[in-house]
């Protein structure tokens, strides 16, 4: 166990070095000039370049990229264009929101994913369950600004249900909050239930046939009891790995949602950082979803080391 975690944390210094420089060098590659996008096309050259100096613009990408790592590797991540504040904090002001559709996403589809697909795998022949196989691969198919365009028109325009869009904190104002994420919360949850449900199936279909099945039926057990004391168990093993991997991309991922349901989130704030030529910015919410695509991982590798002794053992 301590050597995985090790190797993890190892990958982790790996993979912000290499995410970091590309990041470095891809964004300098967006056409327009910072300094020309804070001043305005009217302003003067000289005002221009001034600005371009003050933010260290001007030398060489090289001297530019070993400056920032350098700060870096102090905890500096360098002051935003657009807040006029570190990096840091900015990413931190917007991590919550990100974070609350990310988690509750994951744990509702999680738990509805093994419930519709342990109901299917005992009752095959209902044509509920049937119907719902049907569904999984109908929301994989369908793309989340579509349905969160139909929501919106269904419940919001013509049913005025739910808010459009709007955000307040889950902790905080829980009576307001509730009503405006059940729609980014319900496009979230669609795509990936289906996603899960079609992951734990082909898994359960794997196992269904093993021996050590009919052994636990001949003992007498039920197919409910087979189904949750023993084939859950082994089954869920690649549901996790799917789990994990898309809950990382969920939070650097959910740019269409939080645009449509106006939510201030990680995604929200990385478009208008790319809109407005926020470098730093740009650069610490990559690095952040990169740190925390590797701890998700690791998380997922801690759980199969507790739920399968043979990968402690290697």
């Amino acid at each position: 166990m301590t050597g995985l975690l090790l190797r993890r944390l190892r990958d982790l210094v790996i993979i912000l070095v290499i995410v970091g420089t590309m990041m470095f060098f891809v964004i300098r590659l967006i056409p327009g000039d910072p300094a020309q996008a804070i001043l305005g096309p009217t302003a003067r050259p000289s005002d221009v370049d001034a600005l371009r100096e003050s933010m260290g613009l001007n030398g060489p990408l090289w001297e530019q990229y070993l400056s920032w790592a350098g700060n870096v590797l102090q905890g500096d991540f360098g002051t935003s264009i657009t807040y006029h504040a570190p990096v840091l904090g900015v990413v931190a002001d917007h991590i919550l929101p990100t974070l609350t559709l990310a988690v509750l996403s994951t744990v509702i589809s999680f738990f509805l994913s093994v419930a519709i697909t342990s109901w299917q795998a005992v009752s095959p022949r209902n044509p509920v369950a049937r119907a719902l196989d049907r569904l999984s691969a109908l929301g994989m198919a369908m793309p989340d600004f579509w349905i969160s365009l139909m929501l919106v028109l269904l419940f919001s325009v013509t049913l005025r249900w739910f808010p459009s869009s709007g955000y307040e904190n889950l902790f905080t104002a829980p009576a307001t909050a509730v009503p405006a994420l059940v729609l980014p919360l319900t496009v979230l949850v669609i795509g990936q239930t289906a996603l899960f449900v079609l992951t734990l199936r082909e898994s359960l279909l794997g196992e269904l046939p093993l021996a050590y099945l009919r052994t636990a039926r001949v003992k007498g057990l039920s197919e409910r009891q087979v189904m949750t004391k023993h084939v859950l168990p082994n089954a869920l093993m690649p549901l996790i790995t799917q789990l994990g991997s898309n809950f990382a991309m969920l939070v650097g991922g959910i740019v269409i949602i939080e645009s449509i349901f106006v939510v201030p989130g990680l995604g929200h704030l990385l478009m208008g950082a790319v809109s407005t030529r926020d470098f730093p910015l740009i650069q610490g919410v990559t690095l952040f979803v990169a740190v925390l695509f590797v701890l998700v991982n690791l998380l997922v590798d801690l759980s199969y080391a507790l739920l399968d002794p043979k990968v402690r053992v290697s």
